[in-house]
């Protein structure tokens, strides 16, 4: 298994897999995970860490990381790992790295939407905070369903 930057060949496994994933809808009028498009975009910027985990040249889990330099502060948008490869501290093996590369980067701050996997994060220190509710609103039409 590696740990590595993801790459423009990687974005339809990296899609298949998030848009098979429910957890990552937030209403019935919106896509399910980030357009394609919206993942090649996402390849080789500053502002972005995209990982994905690879075995025997299949991805099983990607994460993304929002980068914001001038608040010194990390959003994890997402680590997902398919069930089938869980309880082998691949999670755990993504976590590492993006801390790892955000202490290098200097950032202050990181925080994480995490419903399914507070318990995740919390082993790491994270905490929760008392009154927060994650609210969107799309604004661009390819985060709609046709």
């Amino acid at each position: 298994m590696i740990i590595r930057m993801a790459q423009k060949e990687d974005i339809e496994q990296v899609w298949e897999i998030g848009n098979s994933v429910s957890e990552f809808k937030t209403a019935e009028n919106v896509v399910i995970f980030w357009p394609k498009e919206t993942l090649k975009n996402c390849i080789s910027k500053e502002d972005i860490l995209f990982y994905v985990v690879e075995l025997e040249t299949k991805i099983i889990g990607f994460s993304i990381v929002n980068l914001n330099k001038s608040l010194g502060k990390a959003e994890i948008e997402n680590i997902y790992v398919l069930p089938e490869y869980r309880k082998n501290k691949i999670g755990t093996a993504i976590l590492d790295k993006i801390l790892q590369e955000l202490k290098v980067r200097k950032y202050n701050n990181v925080n994480c939407l995490a419903d399914e996997a507070t318990e995740f994060y919390k082993r790491y220190g994270f905490t929760k905070g008392k009154k927060f509710s994650w609210m969107d609103i799309t604004l661009s039409d390819d985060f709609k369903r046709s």
